[in-house]
This record gives C-alpha cells, structure tokens and sequence, in this order.
C-alpha cells in the first residue's frame, strides 16, 4: 500500500515545503513506480518551486498514460501556457474538455491561454461558457468582463462584473484583476478602493495597477510615486509586470514629453513579445512619439503594424465587416426619406430645457473638449460617452418597429416609453441634482440624429467639425477598442470611405429634420477661443460663461474621462493639431478624392501644401 507514502507527501505540500515534498515524491517513485498520486503531488510541488520546465514532463506522462483523467490534460495545459508552448497547451485543454465539457475551471484556464495567444474573441467565448454554466463564479464573471471590453463590448463588460458581496474574500489576483475590469468601465473609485483596502498586502502587480489607476484619472503627481514604488521591486517581477510597468512608463514618459524614455520603455515592451494588443499598443505608443518628433515615415511603419494586429483582432470578432466591402458604422446606410420625419413636430415632446444637450460629430473632432467645457459650469452635468441612444433603438425593433424608417409610426406613449428607456440608461450612470441639465456625448450619435429628434425635437444639437485630413490622421492614430472601428481604420481609404458616408448622413437629415444646431468648427475654436465660448453661451442661453473657459481644471479635478483625449482635455487651449495631416500628405493622397465632396460642403481646402 502506497497511502502512508501518500499522506507524508500530503503533509508537505500542505505545508508549504514544496521543496522538500519534492525531493519525498521523486525518491518515493523511485520505490514504487508509476504511482498516479505521487507523481501529481511531485509535478505540483515543481509548480510551486516555479520549475514548470521540470513539471510539464511529468504531467505529460500521467496524461498519456491515463488519458482518460481530465485532470492530466487540463494540469499540462496549465504549465505548458506558463512554458508559451501555447500549441500543445491547447492540445492539452481540448483533450480536458472533451472528458469534462462542463468543467468552469478548465474552461477559465482554457480562456486565459488563448487570452496568452491573442486570440481574444475566442477566449471571451469560453469564458462566458464558464459564466453560463456557472452563474455564481466571480472569476469567470471577472474574466469575461476584461474580455468583453478587449472585443470592444463595453455595455457586456460593465454588466458581467461581478455583485459586491462576492468581492469579499477574493484571492489577490483575483481581486486586481477585477480592479482592472472596474476601471475600464470607469467605476474608478470601486476600482481605487479594492486596491487599497485596509489589511490587504500591495503586490508588485497591484502597485502597478494603482498607479496606473491614477494615471487615467489624470492624477499624475500620485501615479509617480507609485511608479517608483513598483520600480524599487522591478527585480522580482515576473514579464507581464514587466511590460505593464514598461507601459505606464511609456505613458508617464509621454506626458513629460520625454520622448527617448517614452520610446525605450516601448521598444522593450515588443522585445519581451507581449500578447497581440499589448504590442499593438507599443506601436501607437512608437507612432506617436515619431510623429511628434515629426518623423512621418516612421510613425506611418508604426501605424501600420498596430493595425494589422487590430484587423485580425476585429476580423475574430465581425468577419463579416472585415472580410467585406461593408460599412463597419452599418447605421450610416440607413436613411429617411422625405415623407419619414413627420414626428419631427411632436407637441408632447420636453422642452428644450428639459432635454439633454447632445454632443456629436466624427471622433477626434473635438468634441471632448466641448463636453468638458460645459461639464464645467454647475448647470450642466456629463457622462462620459455612452450608447444611450442605441439601446432606445434596440427597444423600438424589439417592438417591432424598423429603425428609422417607423419612427413616424410610434405614438406617443411609444415614444414616452423610449424616452423612458432614455433616462433609465442615464440614471445607471448619473444621478442629476436638480437644476442640473444632462450633456450627452457622443459623436456617433450623428447618426442617430432621427431617435434624438423623435424623443427630444426640442434639444440643442452642438456638431463639432474639424478638417478631414486631421480628423482622418488622428483617427488613424488612435488606438480604438471597439472592433467595428479596428476594421473602419485598418486603411485611410476605408477610413476616408466611413467618414463621407457618416457626413452625408448628417448633411441629408439635417437638411430634412432642421435640428436646433451650432455647428462649432475646431480650427475656430482654437484660434479663437473666446469667440467661441461667446457662441456656445449664446446658443445655450448661458450667462455665466467664465465657467466653460476653465474647462481644462475642471477635467484635471474631474479624474476618470473615457475618451482617448483624457490626457490632452486637461491641457491648455492649443493649436498645434491644427494642419497636422499635411507632412502625412503622401499617405493621405488616395483619400482626397473621396473626401473632396464632403470638404467642399464644409468649405475644407485639401490643397497640400
């Protein structure tokens, strides 16, 4: 009988003496060879030694000899993920799925390897499977939230985090990662407080993760110190801690305008051969350092490699907007004929005052900073970007009616019921103290201009234009998380393509529904700054309008902003990013002809000069 042999080496791993359980396993097999428990206790005390390379030939031999154990499998999957020998990982995984498919912990593991791989719609899908089979598991919910978010599925990845009362008790890196998930949907004092929780020790990785916490929320000063903290421990990190501290400082760096240090912490990121959206982000991070040291072709070379990791990213998850011809932005096609916008006139419908105030146009038009400006003044509250307005349109097909074209068909309470679904949405959000009037941001919401003026006819639309190239450029060099965007910005022609046909929509339902609109043009805003808080106050009605000229303090104290511009809102009014296409002139040369139409209407000049 083996069981005494068994118990000792139970005994010693349970104590935390890996080593010497270890040492007990491999002697003990050495009597009676081929005993199962002993060389699954042995290969888990390599584990916790850290000698995977050891370990993983040990779980090889259990699972093919007894292969019909799921546990085999799924124990070699695991230390052949750490190993990056991702090929037979997933072999392994497969063959423990099929002997236990219902198995959440296999599947979450499952998940995280292919998260490893890059394969990221792939891995949400598994990690949803685990939540559907186990709807109480906080570590699937955990995972699948951060999942959803990287496939671009914001509104899923703030849904699946998990309850409150399951945050209690959760394993350090259980609870970080849940600290990443809340702050990628903005719940960053949710996110500051699990980090920071009396009692609880600071890992390497939780450092980082506050300070890069308080580096979105533009709390630059705190996420320095933290840095140096996380640098003071730099020597036991393992290589994600690496690039992620590599990362924020990269981001640090920026900031500084440091651009050499900016650059190295980025190139050592690729180096350490990241997983797929993390070298996609060192790209970006590469391509804006060239282009503010205004090196065009090596920030284009950049450009060009992050977006070839973001179309096969969004290609896994919308093939069939990648491998098509297709508008990635599908509402754009979806226009109202003349004899469609009679609800236009609708006596039942709130007043101006009583409506939100609606932000819109193309992204990176400059409509952050028109939302931060009237943020500031106490009248107004914001909410960050939100899609709103899409789940009103989800609610009107699910009754039956097509979007736009029923919208004259809904009566009244139909429309109560979808503004109702309106400030539902809202209040998820915000909560507006009385007095306080709603500013809904979002630029896409141009091309829900018909649903905004079949609930509030009466609202005050503000569109933000900018030159097309600029907006082209700058669109081109954001790093955008949505994948129908991946797809939108994987080449300048397409691109250039998305944007016409969002601004023909806008100029024909213009044209058809006469919103109440100010059109602010950028370049005027940055020249002229003054002017334009003049003309918004007119238009708005706003007496007091020091206020909106103060905007970047107030996004400074304002902390998490969702946009990409977070870092930029909370600087001074500038005009730098006024003509910055034009050293990119080559690379844009095949988009001007589909923009010149649109630029002619806006009176744009695409002469390169």
């Amino acid at each position: 009988m083996n069981q005494p042999l068994i118990q000792q080496a139970v005994a010693l791993f349970q104590n935390g003496r890996f080593q010497d359980a270890a040492q007990f396993c491999q002697q003990a097999l050495a009597r009676v060879p081929g005993d199962e428990s002993l060389a699954t206790l042995w290969a888990m005390s390599l584990q916790n030694l850290g000698r995977d390379q050891d370990a993983a030939p040990v779980y090889r031999q259990l699972a093919h000899a007894r292969p019909e154990i799921p546990a085999h499998w799924a124990n070699l999957g695991l230390v052949l993920r750490r190993l990056g020998e991702y090929a037979e990982a997933e072999a392994a995984y497969r063959h423990a799925l099929a002997r236990d498919p219902r198995n959440t912990g296999f599947l979450v593991d499952y998940g995280l390897l292919l998260l490893d791989m890059g394969r990221i719609a792939d891995a949400r899908h598994r990690f949803l499977d685990a939540v559907d089979l186990h709807p109480g598991l906080a570590e699937a919910h955990i995972y699948a939230s951060l999942a959803c978010f990287e496939c671009g599925d914001a509104q899923r990845a703030a849904a699946l985090i998990p309850p409150t009362d399951q945050w209690r008790g959760l394993p350090d890196h259980l609870r970080e990662e849940l600290a990443t998930a809340l702050m990628q949907v903005g719940r960053t004092s949710e996110a500051e407080s699990l980090l920071m929780a009396p009692g609880v020790r600071q890992s390497l990785s939780g450092i980082i993760r506050l300070a890069q916490l308080n580096e979105r929320t533009n709390q630059i000063p705190r996420a320095r110190a933290l840095m140096d903290q996380a640098r003071a421990q730099a020597s036991t990190a393992g290589r994600q801690e690496q690039i992620d501290l590599l990362h924020l400082e990269a981001s640090l760096a920026m900031r500084d305008k440091d651009h050499a240090k900016a650059r190295a912490a980025a190139e050592s990121i690729i180096a350490l051969r990241p997983h797929v959206q993390a070298e996609a982000n060192a790209h970006f991070t590469l391509a804006n350092i060239a282009d503010k040291q205004k090196d065009p072709a090596t920030a284009m070379s950049h450009l060009e490699h992050a977006h070839a990791i973001h179309f096969q990213l969004a290609a896994d998850v919308v093939p069939e907007i990648a491998h098509s011809d297709a508008e990635p932005l599908k509402v754009s096609s979806k226009w109202l004929t003349a004899d469609e916008g009679a609800f236009r006139h609708d006596p039942r419908a709130p007043s101006a005052g009583d409506s939100p105030v609606f932000i819109v146009g193309f992204p990176r038009s400059g409509t952050t900073m028109l939302e931060q400006m009237l943020d500031a003044h106490p009248h107004y509250a914001s909410m960050d970007e939100r899609a709103t307005l899409q789940r009103c349109i989800e609610r009107m097909e699910a009754r039956g009616f097509e979007y736009p074209h029923g919208l004259d068909m809904l009566d009244g309470a139909a429309a109560d019921e979808l503004r109702a679904v309106y400030w539902s949405e809202v209040a998820k959000v915000i909560t507006l103290q009385p007095g306080e009037q709603l500013v809904d941001k979002n630029p896409l919401n141009m091309l829900r201009l018909p649903m905004i003026l079949r609930l509030f006819p009466n609202a005050k639309i503000i569109l933000a234009l900018r030159h097309p190239c600029d907006v082209l450029l700058s669109c081109y060099m954001q790093n955008f998380r949505s994948p129908a965007f991946m797809v939108l910005c994987s080449s300048l022609e397409r691109l250039a393509k998305s944007y016409v046909n969002a601004m023909r929509f806008w100029i024909h339902h213009q044209a058809l529904l006469a919103p109440d609109t100010l059109v602010l043009r950028y370049e005027d805003t940055v020249g002229d700054f003054p002017a334009q808080v003049e003309r918004i106050g007119a238009f708005l009605g706003i007496r007091d309008r020091d206020f909106l000229a103060q905007f970047s303090q107030h996004a400074a104290r304002k902390g998490y902003i969702s946009t990409p511009s977070y870092s930029q809102v909370v600087e001074p009014v500038n005009a730098r990013a006024v003509g910055r296409w034009q050293p990119y002139s080559r690379w844009l040369l095949p988009a001007l002809p589909i923009l010149q139409p649109v630029a002619d209407h806006w009176g744009y000049d695409l002469t390169v000069r």
